[in-house]
């Protein structure tokens, strides 16, 4: 392995090798950004020097992370033990023919990073953890600084950051970055986003004359500027007296005043904010992901001098991501188990992208409602995995994606391959027999079931947000062959007919209501009773094929979830509302049979494949097939994902009713359901001391947590927790035009229904306008019956959207308050084109 790699040499480089400052530089230096000359100095070249101080392994292994003091001890001891350690001899020479190649080394002023090899990491970013040396000249004095940093792993800061972030002390090793100096007289930081408020429109800079320690070290005041990221307009300037800056001396730095008329003048010109900005962006857009540089001015000269992942993104919670997922209030215990799940599925599936993670959660309650950490959403949809502008530049890049972007292949295999696990677990969970479990045990039971689904759920965030990015790359790299005026016309036309488990439940829905429609009897039952009369009447008993089947169905699909709270039966415990889907069908006078439609979809994406396919190039011919391919997989695996996502929600739920009817028994809970107003904290201290001596507590923390839930169930909940409250009931009457997001093309007129859930489905009058908060694949026959869809929430890839284009349905998604401006039976006009509702007025 070699002892030394050029930052021109990014072949073979890699993190474990020149840490993480050093694998950033080559990868800039090889992007053709200005990053100062120079080399870095392997981990192996301090392996070599940590062989050389064989009582560091059991020095380490002493290290005592509960008592900082004494850690500090330990840390100071063995930096002063290593500084006497002098470099390999090895290592001595591949450090000095390096300088050679930069130049005189006893005339060139260097500046010496330290570069961990878990420094810059999408998990943790290090910051000013480890040591940097400016101005640094003649060969030994170079020699005793890379030694420094070398010894500056073992800070005690730095150990105590490793020990907190999970990382082994062990296998963190040091690589050391020598770059020619740039003597800057002028520097600074910049963000991509604003670091503040999260706003990812902003670019921030901050400056100072003279090298940027002085800014980075926050010590000194800095000339302060924002700007828009579009634009690059100025928006806000803040000039500050700067009095002091950091300058370089003969063999060092120090802190020198600045000259008198500099100090309340802005330290950078308009322009040269502007050519800063650009650089930023431009490092954004190479890494696709928010940025926070360091740069200089040297004469007329910008040089980026380092760039690292942004880590925290500041949250900003709407109703904006959640309210399509989570139409509805949330169950304390419910949420708490899933919030749980998302938590450690987020994170896992953003270390699998390459990501960094998020420091907030993504998702969080507020009066019982979930809101979505807006920010995140739009940084992750806006995440571009290729930089490419044009064919010819994606025909040089396609080598790079391959390597970058190999996980993209390899994670529906490996899903594929534990989803067999975790259906055997669920298997083996729904067996066990509750009534014969003690109340010890059924918690536990409990436990087992979340701990199943968690496992399960860690890749599939990551599968949700490829997803959506690999339709917005289809998109733009369509729009490069064909235009943006046929690019969204074309992907239609290739996304269709994804073969997903949402079609092949509604076609065995579809082939339910034939059995039934082929029994005049029956089917007049149905239209007249309505589903859930039928089935609380015990009538299927008179119908046996039809019976037969239900059944049937239900055993395959009754898992199917109406809401994600674990507190709402699915259809197995409510086969009513399959009834209710059955009985819209045959109220339709008539309908395609949804097998036809697929053959329609199949031979519309067949002559699409094949009309575009001949217009690419033929040498990115394969490139354009195998992301179609990939495309259409991700959609449909998105919907299988969440299909199997759901089996644990009926095991989830008889458990929990298992445990609230022993709370019942005990006099704790007067309704088994009444246990998912618990928290999972409070019922886990609740399950360690069963039965509690004293109840009343119990019973009132969940009386409280239920009169909350019912509140919140009647309550149309603030759209955002950070910004103004819109007026939740705004008078119809004051405007004739609704907007929201355009989800299927086309235009109709009909009344609309207001749908809030399952138990609507009966009463939704044909050819009517569907409006609700959100739809999931259980309302899709909704869809047989509706001549539009008008929704609060969701976007064009929402599942509403979908499947209102494949039905040729006009379609307006996130109309805010369209649940309270319009009432059933008003008549609206749906512009599915343009993204509008109309009202009718007098």
């Amino acid at each position: 392995m070699s002892l030394v790699v050029g930052l021109d040499q990014r072949q073979g480089s890699s993190l474990a090798v020149v840490g993480g400052k050093g694998y950033n530089l080559i990868n800039l230096a090889s992007a053709g950004f200005p990053v100062p000359p120079g080399f870095v100095v392997t981990a192996e070249a301090y392996r070599l020097f940590a062989e050389s101080a064989p009582w560091l392994v059991e020095a380490v292994d002493e290290f005592d992370y509960e008592a900082p003091e004494r850690l500090r001890d330990q840390c100071t001891a063995v930096r002063a033990r290593l500084a006497e350690v002098a470099l390999p001899s090895d290592v001595a020479e591949a450090v000095r023919e390096a300088f050679r190649r930069l130049g005189d080394v006893e005339s060139v002023a260097f500046a010496v990073r330290s570069s961990s090899t878990l420094e810059d990491l999408a998990q943790a970013a290090f910051a000013g953890q480890h040591d940097t040396y400016l101005n640094v000249r003649g060969t030994e004095n170079l020699f005793d600084k890379i030694r420094d940093c070398f010894v500056s792993l073992w800070g005690d800061r730095a150990v105590l950051y490793r020990h907190r972030q999970g990382f082994s002390q062990r296998q963190s090793h040091m690589a050391v970055v020598v770059q020619q100096q740039v003597f800057c007289d002028r520097a600074g930081v910049g963000f991509s986003i604003h670091p503040v408020t999260g706003q990812l429109g902003r670019l921030v800079i901050d400056a100072n004359y003279g090298l940027g320690e002085s800014v980075v070290s926050g010590e000194c005041e800095v000339d302060h500027f924002e700007l828009d990221k579009g634009n690059l307009e100025i928006v806000v300037r803040s000039i500050g007296h700067k009095d002091r800056m950091i300058a370089p001396t003969g063999d060092g730095v120090e802190e020198r005043a600045v000259a008198a008329p500099d100090v309340d003048r802005p330290c950078l010109s308009d322009e040269e904010i502007r050519t800063v900005s650009q650089l930023l962006k431009r490092v954004e857009a190479h890494y696709g992901w928010p940025q926070d540089i360091e740069w200089g001015f040297q004469g007329g000269q910008l040089f980026l001098l380092q760039s690292r992942a942004v880590t925290t993104i500041q949250p900003r919670y709407t109703r904006d991501e959640s309210a399509e997922r989570f139409p509805n209030p949330m169950t304390p215990l419910t949420w708490d188990f899933l919030s749980d799940v998302f938590r450690q599925s987020l994170a896992h599936s953003l270390n699998l992208m390459g990501l960094p993670p998020l420091q907030e959660d993504w998702f969080k309650t507020f009066d019982h409602y979930v809101y979505g950490n807006q920010n995140a959403v739009e940084l992750l949809t806006s995440y571009r995995p290729m930089r490419s502008t044009s064919l010819r530049e994606l025909d040089r890049e396609i080598p790079d994606l391959r390597r970058r972007y190999a996980w993209v292949s390899d994670l529906p295999v490996h899903w594929a391959r534990d989803l067999d696990r975790y259906l055997l677990r669920l298997g083996r969970l729904s067996a066990v027999p509750l009534e014969g479990l003690s109340t010890e045990q059924l918690w536990q039971h409990i436990l087992d079931i979340q701990q199943a689904a968690t496992d399960y759920f860690l890749p599939n965030i990551a599968i949700s947000i490829t997803q959506s990015f690999l339709h917005r790359l289809l998109f733009g790299l369509v729009a490069m062959v064909v235009g943006r005026d046929r690019a969204l016309e074309v992907l239609d036309g290739l996304m269709a007919a994804c073969e997903t488990k949402t079609a092949v439940v509604n076609r065995e829905l579809h082939e339910l209501a034939q059995v039934a429609a082929g029994n005049d009897a029956l089917r007049q039952e149905l239209v007249e009773r309505g589903g859930k009369a039928f089935w609380d009447a015990a009538r299927t008993g008179e119908y046996a094929e039809f019976a037969q089947r239900l059944q049937r169905f239900l055993e395959d699909h009754g898992h199917r979830e109406m809401d994600m709270d674990y507190s709402q039966p699915t259809w197995s415990a409510a086969p009513w509302v399959v009834l209710d889907n059955i009985t819209l069908m045959l109220r339709q006078p008539s309908q395609e049979d949804p097998a036809a439609t697929a053959r329609h979809m199949r031979l519309k994406y067949s002559e699409m494949e094949h009309e575009f396919l001949s217009t690419v190039p033929e040498d990115l011919r394969f490139f354009y097939r195998e992301l179609i391919r990939l495309a259409r997989a991700y959609t449909a695996l998105d919907d299988l994902e969440h299909y199997q996502t759901t089996r644990v929600n009926p095991l989830a739920r008889q458990a929990a009713m298992a445990l609230g009817r022993r709370m019942v028994e005990q006099g704790i809970l007067d309704d088994p359901a009444d246990l998912f107003f618990f928290r999972r904290e409070d019922l886990g201290q609740l399950m360690a001391n069963f039965p509690p001596a004293d109840k009343t507590p119990y019973r009132d923390m969940v009386y409280q947590a239920k009169q909350s839930y019912e509140v919140a169930r009647n309550t149309t909940p603030p759209w955002s927790l950070t910004e103004p409250a819109a007026d939740p009931d705004p008078d119809p009457a004051s405007t004739d035009v609704l907007r929201g997001l355009p989800g299927s093309p086309g235009n109709v007129t009909a009344s609309c229904f207001v749908v809030h859930g399952p138990d609507d489905f009966g009463r939704f009058p044909p050819g009517a306008v569907l409006v609700a908060r959100t739809t999931n694949p259980a309302w899709t026959p909704l869809f047989y019956s509706a001549a539009g869809l008008i929704t609060e929430s969701g976007g064009p890839l929402s599942h509403g959207a979908v499947t209102a284009r494949e039905m040729r349905l006009p379609a307006v998604m996130s109309v805010r308050s369209a649940m309270s401006l319009l009432q059933s039976g008003q008549e609206v006009t749906v512009d599915g084109t343009q993204g509008l509702v109309l009202l009718k007025t007098d």
